[in-house]
């Protein structure tokens, strides 16, 4: 195995992982916020805890991956959020689980704002919407198992041990990474950059002035609102609205992920890769238009009262979102010449964090606070709150669908 598929395969492992540590939060909310007596207000603020920390972090972590041993930092990383996740076991407080979850932000921001940046310097550019489907197909793999692990786990021994399940894996691949060699910088660019030891300012202005990062990270960021609010509160609805145990809704929401995530994920990255050449800007067309018609599907999910039609729903929606993950993804950093892509793609995760899923999942437990207040049921005060995500999915797809045709820079 070539030391770039190497990379690949241990990336997309770390992937896997970070997005079990990251659901396995959603599947136990009902029981954790039962035994805590915390509001939906304060159960959506641990995902914003979370968030804020890991996009204040991701900057810092893109500044010193364009100076530094990636894989040691990414090691590093990785050991950080796996003990956070672990301690989380043992709080009894709310503050406490504050503090865990922020220290899980402190890990993840090290290795998402240099994995991806990683991969590009591995791998061809025509290779790289093949190499993210797999490296992101591990979302929804990871997704599925924070869902189903932590919903079997804590119907079995309770939300805690959850935690101490999700929490061991990444330390013995923490311990792999750390010895694996950093590729070469912009090695695999058709076009070499010239930029390689400006200053960091002068990186960023050439970052803001690249025409499709900027829509990408748009796109991006209404996206990860939208993602941020239904993932984070979509086994809740179940279990509000139509009595699935913590079990069953952990269960079906991670089968969901897998399903359409796996599907979805390859259909995005193969479209890509077949049209490509035709059409450049085929990428965005693609995510566009997916996007645009998952906004009605998941409308109907949201306000169907039938279990089985919601079911139905939640899966056609689901896969509409994940076929964009692929060739958005592939298409920022590509456009970024590789002395200034590490940066890039922190400074997106800074900003699709600070206006996405930080705040989505409070503002949705806020608004279902308040209806719950104004007598709506539980299920259905949840439901209604989350509509916000609606037209966050528009303006995902609309942003990207505008990026065809554009020139990258002035």
């Amino acid at each position: 195995m070539t030391a770039a598929r190497r990379l690949l395969l241990l990336l997309t492992g770390i992937n896997l992982v970070n997005y079990l540590d990251r659901y396995v939060v959603a599947a136990v909310l009902e029981p954790l916020g039962r035994e805590l007596h915390l509001s939906d207000a304060q159960l959506g603020r641990l995902t914003f805890v979370f968030i804020a920390v890991y996009m204040c972090a991701a900057p810092l972590f893109g500044y010193l991956a364009d100076r530094f041993h990636r894989p040691r930092l990414v090691a590093a990383g990785v050991a950080l959020w796996s003990l956070a996740t672990l301690s989380a076991a043992f709080v009894h407080s709310y503050p406490g689980l504050l503090v865990t979850r922020s220290l899980v932000g402190v890990g993840e921001a090290a290795y998402a704002s240099l994995g991806p940046a990683m991969l590009a310097d591995g791998f061809h550019e025509s290779d790289r919407a093949k190499v993210f489907t797999w490296f992101y197909l591990a979302i929804p793999v990871g997704s599925a198992f924070g869902y189903g692990l932590g919903g079997l786990v804590a119907g079995a021994w309770g939300w805690r041990s959850s935690f101490l399940v999700a929490g061991l894996p990444g330390l013995a691949l923490a311990l792999w990474m750390a010895f694996q060699v950093d590729p070469v910088r912009g090695a695999m660019d058709e076009e070499k950059d010239l930029g390689a030891g400006e200053p960091y300012p002068r990186r960023l202005k050439r970052i803001f002035r690249n025409r499709i990062w900027l829509a990408c990270t748009a796109s991006y960021v209404a996206y990860t609102f939208a993602m941020g609010g239904l993932s984070t509160w979509g086994p809740t609805l179940l279990q509000r609205r139509f009595g699935v145990s913590t079990a069953r809704a952990g269960l079906v929401f991670g089968a969901l992920a897998v399903v359409t995530g796996i599907l979805g994920t390859f259909l995005g990255g193969w479209l890509t890769d077949r049209w490509q050449k035709r059409w450049p800007d085929a990428g965005a067309g693609i995510s566009g238009l997916t996007l645009v018609a998952a906004a009605p599907v998941v409308a109907w999910a949201l306000a169907t009262g039938s279990l089985g039609a919601a079911y139905a729903l939640f899966c056609l929606g689901m896969f509409l979102l994940f076929v964009n993950t692929s060739p958005v993804n592939a298409l920022t950093v590509s456009s970024l010449p590789a002395s200034i892509r590490a940066t890039g793609v922190a400074v997106n995760v800074l900003f699709i964090h600070l206006l996405g899923d930080a705040i989505s999942p409070e503002l949705v437990g806020r608004r279902a606070d308040a209806l719950h207040a104004a007598g709506f049921p539980g299920g259905d005060a949840l439901g209604r709150a989350l509509y916000l995500v609606l037209p966050a999915i528009l303006l995902s797809g609309l942003a990207l669908w505008w990026a065809r045709h554009r020139p990258a820079a002035d």
